[in-house]
């Protein structure tokens, strides 16, 4: 199955397929293919976009001064936050405080003691250090004390010596954790250390220069986290005589029997002792700079975290649970939670999930997880009887967790049960494959051809970045995908063996959320899986059983995996913590002297080098535990950190509007990766990242210094605000999916799933109490690890990664030169940024109440507007009764379509002019889009700065985003559905259209970001084939990427009059979907009264969504709608810019006359791994159904006419588009049942149209990937599908489910805005599409007949001399681009290292 999506919190790893209705495997993209809608960074991991927020995502905050550079690319003009859960610190140190010091040692014994023994309890299955000889010296230490029991147990002499004494490694500790020496260090001591190198740091020191460590007479001091506590029991010895004290295991807890009243007899003592121990360290030790975080956190003022006293109870004020989930368990162990939710009608989510994934896999066993998910899924039978019923299904693997899905209605139209059945299949699927030989092969096979397709260069980065995060444990290592030799070897037996140890009923949990009764659903889980036989059932009396989770549970904490019987290794992380002295794991510890040339410690630091990578990337991560939200308390953490994310992110935004290396900040819990990541990302041009860099760590600095404003404060906590009740407003069209995924992440953070009423009124009781000391106490706990970096007491980075181009492009000379970058460059940089005055930091920006004034609206309304205003309403408005859009015509000549739905709290408009990419002239290619990113990167307009114009959108909640594709130019926006929210987004696009600002550097950053674009596609395996195929299929440049040559030719004057020739307000053609009738405010007026539990159609109950409003509020709201859009969109005058050529649709070029090396092109880029990727293209019609000039000959050639199936619907405008959407669906199905699954060519195979809509022309493209040296046999076969179907017509049965795919897909986006923008759009152009087009898809769909879609098939230009051919290979051997057949193998004897990792 195939690498997941990146988004919501399952991140790149993840590997599933999903079946469509019609059977169909289809990939579930990245984002960062290609030009799809959630395009990622160029080759690299984003934690902040991977990790979405697991808790309560109904806050969200839209982000947006001194400057250290010149100029940088405008950030968006809004970001989503959403809440993420966090850390669990604050409590512990909280707890600490007032303690004397030997209670502060506790906490400390309990991170230690943690670290080397409950892994060692729990790591059944992981291999230790390797043994020593019998004859090798060891001794063993013991001690009294609670200080010193981490560092008891054996130690193995080593080879080496250090200031000529021994070095002792201690034994028996987990793979891959830090080890434990005792030495003789620098500083004339022994000490206990993770470094084996004689730097005077460590965790424990005795100044005794005894020769061996049996001679040591001394008492060791160590650090308890506040003070020096002296342990006067250690002891050394001979292992073979057993100490009368010493402990044969490590302790978990304090549990030794050091009695109350010793404890308090001795604290004065002992604190005597740790200030005696701290003053007879050597001088050199006596310096901040020669410690590392763990030795004097509370001795540097500036580091030191000063958690405010929180307000009385909150931390013990529970949050309230979700009514209406329900939580059980079988009496065989597999658990299940419910929650109804009649989003969509009629259909229901159940996912089960078999809690096992990569980590949980033997040294043998690299990728069986993975494997096994494919043989259950698609070998299952029960779920192939779901195809055709309008359900689909999914899985996948991840480091912890198996999942399969599956989306089904309640019941079909002949009244057959789909609960029941789905269950069954899930039933089948987990617990009774049948593991069929013939099976195993066909999935061996797709999962070495997926092996081929995910190493992409974002997937190797990403498992580059993931070794350093997680260096202590499997995350770092072990990768769902697995191992080849591995997976070759795998027979019958060892599927068997690990279906036998981890699928069984106790290492499951069900969900199901969708429009059933409970108990139906209830009744329906106990007919299914009570049968089912439980296995490695625990006692009865385990406590992990029952509660079964919640307050009570005794559920594992390092990765938040549910407890079961049989053992499961435990993974430790390596947290970026700021003290030992708290009850939280510890991580590495380290000295820094910069006198001598030494460097901050810090986690891996990796240097990731590509020839192929374009831009360069810097990232820090810093990983501590997961907070779960259970109490007020957390909450109110919870928001502080949200706030100080927006607000820096801004701050650092509004800096790098003077050079174009956009900052991603983040923290978030990681639901595959089982703990909470700070990632901070600094996207660069590699020639300036110095000046890029230094602007994020003055900024992180500043806030860490001074925290932030009090009015940065309540601005964010008002955006907040309305947030949050934006998520009561749309909670009731949340779909089931959404829920379901929700509940499935917080549960593994043992977050307290809130109904969304419930989270608004926790949120109204802990926002008034977030105060400016927390503010900064939370920036200091979050960022101090890049703030503070290289002072003694800031938490370390968990791991740093960079990654880089090995050459850059130098314009002046037009050569590529080469580039290089160290750590010790990133080091000293980080070190030495100068801070930034409090002056400075809390400078205020002026944050504008109305961007239009009285007077300049007055002057353009003329006399008497509102008599006006009444005149063109009365004239101008159309209503459809049948859907209820409303259409005008503003007196400037602009259109207006708008329709009332309550599907989002929010609104959402469209504003687009016909031109797009098509209206370039020949000598100005490029020249319109690189202006309308000339206006994004601008971000000004009239009189108000870009900082002015983002805190405004902020503060009303707006985000606009300015576009284009090869047909129109767009303006995207969302609003609050207030008539102030309207006002605003109004007023600022007025001023776009009327007083952009036209600025030189927002030209040079507009036009170096398209060029480091252009060098990109080159570089990219995917998109430079589809390009080479655009330029095949097209000569014409408009159709294909755009040229540096190109680019470099465009002067400011060009890219403005391009824009300008298209952003004329007479052409604009305005879109906008919003809860126009109130029904959302409705329902947040009514909040108080009651809550619901998500029974949204329950009989009986009258729902506030179902409450009409009085007939005349409801007019009152349409009326002040059409007079704000007469008012500040009307007014704009009628521009006298010449309108540009728009009308050149481009031209296919004549496959018949071009030689076949000019139809089918081959390339191959050097690379240090190999894979495949083809093209293959012809041409087709638009959505309207008319091609091209060529097209429209060979159309006539045919005879083809679309009366020629006789449907009754033919003369229906929609009627070509419907034919040609399925029949995409069905080659879709063909495509993947052959090349995928019976011949096991490829994993990724798909057909898609290009669908324009203004311009009569059209392209069809399928995508197929392989391994190179089997590109070329499944591009035959692909062709051999889509020219098959002239033989083999389409069938009622193939068209039955496409029909019921897009019937679905269709119900299914109804509910969003987005969705019903695209219906509403080019309604008023001068094009086929008309109201019936939105009133009749259902009816269009169900009147089809194969002969169609057949006839459709006809409109594809599909003979051999039509069809274009693009292949790319990617490995060993030198870069080519060639036409015909394919050049001979590339010998890959002697490969080249095109990759480096430091």
């Amino acid at each position: 199955m195939a690498r997941g999506r990146r988004c919501h919190q399952r991140g790149a790893l993840l590997h599933g397929t999903v079946l469509s209705a019609s059977g169909t495997a289809m990939l579930l993209r990245r984002n960062n293919c290609e030009r799809q809608a959630f395009q990622l960074p160029t080759a690299m991991r984003q934690v902040a976009s991977n990790r979405k927020a697991t808790a309560a995502p109904f806050l969200r905050v839209r982000k947006g001064d001194s400057s250290i550079a010149s100029w940088a690319a405008a950030p968006e003009a809004a970001i989503v936050l959403g809440l993420g859960a966090v850390q669990k610190g604050l409590r512990a140190r909280r707890q600490c405080k007032g303690r004397n010091s030997i209670a502060r040692g506790n906490g400390f014994l309990t991170n230690i003691q943690d670290f080397f023994t409950q892994s060692l309890m729990n790591m059944q299955g992981e291999s230790g250090r390797p043994s020593s000889e019998a004859d090798k010296p060891k001794i063993r230490v013991s001690s009294n004390m609670s200080i010193g029991q981490p560092f008891c147990g054996e130690y193995e002499e080593q080879p080496l010596k250090c200031h000529g004494r021994s070095v002792f490694s201690k034994l028996g500790l987990p793979a891959k954790s830090q080890p434990v020496y005792l030495l003789f260090n620098s500083a004339n001591q022994w000490a206990f250390t993770p470094h084996g190198d004689g730097r005077p740091d460590g965790w424990a020191f005795v100044s005794d220069e005894a020769d061996y460590p049996t001679a040591i007479s001394g008492a060791f001091s160590i650090w308890d986290g506040s003070t020096w506590v002296q342990d006067t029991t250690i002891r050394f010895s001979d292992p073979s005589v057993r100490a009368g004290l010493q402990l044969d295991s490590q302790p978990s807890g304090l549990q030794e029997a050091e009695a109350l009243a010793k404890v308090q007899a001795g604290a004065a003592a002992a604190a005597a002792l740790s200030q005696t121990a701290l003053t007879a360290l050597p001088e050199e030790m006596q310096s901040l700079s020669m410690f590392h975080w763990k030795s004097h956190w509370a001795a540097s003022q500036r580091c030191r975290i000063d958690w405010p006293e929180p307000p009385p109870d909150l931390d013990a004020k529970a949050l309230p649970c979700h009514p209406g989930v329900r939580r059980g368990i079988l009496p065989n162990g597999m658990r299940y939670v419910l929650l109804r939710n009649a989003m969509p009608p009629n259909r229901f989510e159940a996912h089960i999930e078999l809690h096992v994934g990569s980590i949980d896999e033997d040294p043998n066993e690299q990728g069986i997880a993975h494997m096994m998910e494919h043989v259950c899924f698609l070998g299952s039978r029960k779920r192939e009887r779901l195809i055709g019923t309008g359900s689909r299904s999914n899985a996948l693997t991840d480091f912890q967790h198996t999942i399969y899905h599956i989306h089904a209605p309640c019941q079909l139209e002949d009244g057959r049960n789909m609960y029941y059945t789905s269950l069954e299949a899930l039933n089948e699927i987990a617990f009774a494959p049948e593991m069929l030989t013939y099976r195993i092969e066909k999935e061996r096979k797709a999962v070495l051809a997926e092996m081929q397709q995910v190493n992409d260069m974002e997937y190797r980065i990403e498992t580059w970045t993931l070794s350093g995060l997680h260096e202590t444990n499997k995350l770092g290592s072990q990768f769902p995908i697995g191992k080849e030799e591995q997976i070759k070897a795998w027979q019958q037996k060892d599927l068997r063996n690990f279906h036998e140890k981890w699928y069984y009923p106790g290492n499951a949990t069900l969900y199901v959320v969708g429009d059933l009764d409970e108990s139906e659903m209830i009744d329906g889980i106990k007919k299914v899986f009570e049968s089912t036989p439980a296995k490695h059932m625990p006692s009865k009396d385990c406590a992990f059983l029952e509660p079964v989770w919640g307050e009570e549970s005794a559920d594992a904490r390092s990765l938040f995996r549910r407890k079961i019987a049989r053992p499961r290794p435990e993974q430790l992380h390596n947290f970026s913590l700021p003290m030992v002295g708290t009850r939280d794991k510890f991580s590495q510890a380290a000295s820094f002297n910069p006198s001598e040339g030494g460097q901050p410690w810090h986690g891996p630091l990796r240097i990731f080098r590509n020839e192929l990578l374009e831009g360069l990337q810097l990232n820090f991560y810093a990983k501590t535990p997961v907070r779960p939200l259970r109490t007020f308390e957390d909450i109110r953490h919870l928001v502080a950190v949200r706030i100080l994310v927006g607000v820096l992110q801004f701050r650092i935004v509004s800096r790098y509007s003077s050079n174009h290396a956009p900052v991603q900040i983040d923290h978030s819990d990681s639901f595959r990766e089982g703990c909470a990541v700070t990632s901070v990302t600094v996207n660069a041009d590699p020639r300036d990242w110095r000046n890029s860099l230094a602007c994020v760590v003055q900024e992180i600095r500043a806030i860490c210094d001074y925290g932030i404003t009090e009015s940065e404060l309540k601005r964010y906590k008002d955006a907040m605000l309305k947030d949050v009740q934006k998520g009561v407003q749309e909670h009731d069209t949340v779909p089931s999916e959404d829920h379901l995924n929700f509940i499935m992440t917080s549960d593994v953070f043992d977050h307290v799933v809130m109904h969304p009423e419930q989270s608004y009124e926790v949120f109204k009781a802990v926002a008034p109490t977030v105060s400016m000391p927390q503010m900064h106490a939370t920036a200091k706990w979050m960022l101090g690890f890049i703030g503070y970096y290289g002072l003694a007491a800031a938490s370390p980075p968990t791991a740093i990664v960079v990654c880089t181009p090995t050459q850059v492009f130098d314009e002046s000379s037009g050569q590529w030169a080469p580039f290089n970058i160290t750590e010790q460059e990133i080091v000293e940089l980080l070190t030495t940024v100068p801070n930034k005055s409090k002056e400075e930091a809390l400078n205020q920006i002026e944050v504008p109440e109305s961007l239009l004034g009285s007077e300049k609206l007055e002057k353009l309304l003329g006399p008497a507007p509102v008599a006006a205003a009444a005149a063109w309403r009365a004239s101008s408005r159309k209503v459809d009764d049948a859907t209820g859009i409303v259409q005008l015509m503003l007196p400037n000549g602009a259109r207006v379509n708008y329709a009332c739905t309550s599907n989002e709290s929010q609104g959402t408009m469209r504003m687009l002019v016909p031109g797009g990419r098509s209206a370039d002239e020949p000598d100005q290619l490029g020249s319109s889009m690189v202006g309308i990113r000339t206006i994004s990167e601008s971000g000004a307009v009239s009189n108000f700065a870009r900082e002015q114009i983002e805190l405004f959108a902020v503060s009303n909640l707006l985000s606009v985003h300015l576009d284009l594709n090869l047909e129109f130019s767009y303006v995207d926006a969302s609003f609050t559905n207030t008539s102030s929210g309207l006002t605003a987004l109004l007023e600022l696009v007025h001023l776009l259209f009327q007083e952009p600002r036209w600025e030189v550097p927002a030209f040079v950053r507009a036009q170096q970001a398209y060029k480091a674009q252009a060098f990109a596609v080159q570089k990219s395996l995917e998109q430079s084939t589809m390009d080479r195929l655009k330029r095949m299929m097209y000569s014409d440049l408009r159709v294909s990427e755009s040229r540096v040559e190109d680019l470099n030719k465009l002067t400011l004057a060009q890219v403005r009059n391009a824009v300008n020739s298209q952003l004329r307000p007479q052409d604009l053609e305005i879109n906008i979907v919003a809860d126009f009738e109130g029904k959302g405010q409705s329902k947040m007026a009514g909040v108080e009264g009651g809550l619901s539990t998500g029974k949204h159609r329950e009989e009986g109950v009258e729902e506030a969504e179902d409450v009409e409003l009085p007939a005349a509020a409801k007019e009152r709201r349409f009326l002040e709608l059409d007079e704000a859009l007469w008012k500040y969109l009307g007014s704009l005058p009628a521009s006298k810019t010449p309108r540009g050529n728009i009308e050149r649709p481009p031209k296919i070029n004549v496959g018949e006359e071009l030689p076949p090396e000019d139809r089918q092109r081959i390339a191959h880029q050097e690379d240090s791994d190999e894979r495949a990727v083809a093209n293959i293209g012809g041409g087709a019609p638009n959505r309207w159904g008319k091609g091209d000039e060529f097209h429209s000959i060979v159309m006539s050639r045919k005879n083809f006419t679309w009366d020629a199936a006789g449907s009754s619907v033919k003369d229906h405008r929609l009627y070509p588009s419907i034919c040609l959407l399925a029949m995409r669906e069905v080659i879709n199905t063909r495509l993947f049942s052959t090349v995928r699954d019976s011949l096991g060519l490829s994993y990724d195979c798909s057909f898609d149209l290009s669908m324009l809509d203004r311009l009569e022309a059209g392209w069809y493209t399928m995508t197929v990937s392989a391994h190179p040296s089997r590109i070329m046999e499944a591009v035959e076969a692909a062709k051999g599908v889509l020219q098959g179907v002239k033989k083999r017509p389409m069938s009622d049965l193939e068209l039955s489910t496409a029909r019921r795919t897009l019937l679905r897909r269709h119900e299914t986006d109804l509910q969003s805005n987005e969705y019903w923008i695209s219906l509403l759009t080019h309604l008023q152009y001068d094009n086929p599409k008309d109201l019936s087009c939105v009133r009749d898809v259902e009816m269009m769909l169900n009147a089809l007949t194969w002969r169609d879609l057949q006839n459709a098939y006809q409109t594809l230009l599909t003979d051999e001399e039509e069809v274009f051919v693009s292949v790319c290979t990617a490995g060993p051997g030198a870069s080519f681009v060639s036409g015909g057949s394919a050049p001979a193998a590339v010998s890959t004897s002697s490969q080249k290292q095109l990759l480096e990792v430091e």
